[in-house]
């Protein structure tokens, strides 16, 4: 049986708005296991414009030390970051400590209300060539303009960028048709339930979507979202 990937999750304790304690993150980490969801991502929100890195890495290590002595036999994990990218990102040196674990892979969320124009593309072009990381665009579904035109997506794609949908996006008839036809078109790689609750990214939407992905789109779309996601998770945990 395939083992699948939570690849944007909030399910640290006590580190943002997502878990508030050990035992809402078991108990999150539990119901993704029942799907066999083996492999999860933590990926705290990061603010560049609130606090350093350093001071997030130190929060994040004490929220580690108090989860992982807990965690389930057979759940794998990957430690990273949601990075909210502004100016303030690129006045430090090295954001390694901000990816996948040990990869170069940034999990990155920008402005709802982006156009993704110029300026917010030069972002990109800064994480990859000044500091040679691949970025991954999290829930493609929250950025009204992407979701109105898909030529935006299209260019995105075509610079290299991964982009990732939260399990839980597919609710509505013309979001999940937009979504299923993103999908088929290839510009979707992974997925995540962005999950900071039992409610607020049902950890429970996860098997649901995966067979909606199959049975409206085909196998070899959930083949592709695996086996994106394994890359990404196996480089950070190499």
């Amino acid at each position: 049986m395939t083992s699948y990937y939570d690849m944007h999750s909030h399910i640290l304790p006590e580190m943002d708005d997502g878990s508030k304690s050990v035992e809402l993150s078991l108990e999150i980490i539990e119901k993704l296991r029942a799907q066999n969801v083996k492999n999860l991502c933590f990926t705290p929100h990061y603010y560049s414009n609130e606090e350093s890195i350093k001071q997030f890495v130190e929060r994040r290590q004490r929220s580690i030390e108090l989860l992982m002595p807990h965690i389930p036999e057979g759940v794998n994990v990957c430690i990273g970051a949601e990075v909210y990218v502004t100016n303030y990102l690129f006045n430090n040196d090295d954001l390694s400590e901000l990816c996948y674990g040990n990869s170069d892979y940034i999990l990155c969320e920008f402005s709802f209300g982006s156009h993704f124009g110029e300026h917010t593309m030069d972002y990109f072009y800064k994480l990859r060539g000044n500091y040679g990381l691949k970025p991954v665009l999290t829930h493609i579904e929250r950025y009204s303009h992407l979701m109105d035109d898909e030529g935006i997506v299209e260019d995105l794609c075509d610079d290299d960028i991964l982009i990732q949908t939260n399990v839980g996006a597919f609710k509505g008839f013309f979001r999940t048709r937009k979504l299923l036809k993103y999908i088929k078109r290839g510009y979707i790689d992974i997925v995540g339930t962005d999950c900071h609750s039992l409610t607020r990214g049902n950890p429970d939407d996860y098997s649901g979507t995966i067979e909606l992905i199959k049975n409206k789109c085909g196998q070899e779309f959930v083949d592709h979202i695996v086996n994106t996601s394994a890359q990404i998770f196996n480089a950070g945990v190499k």
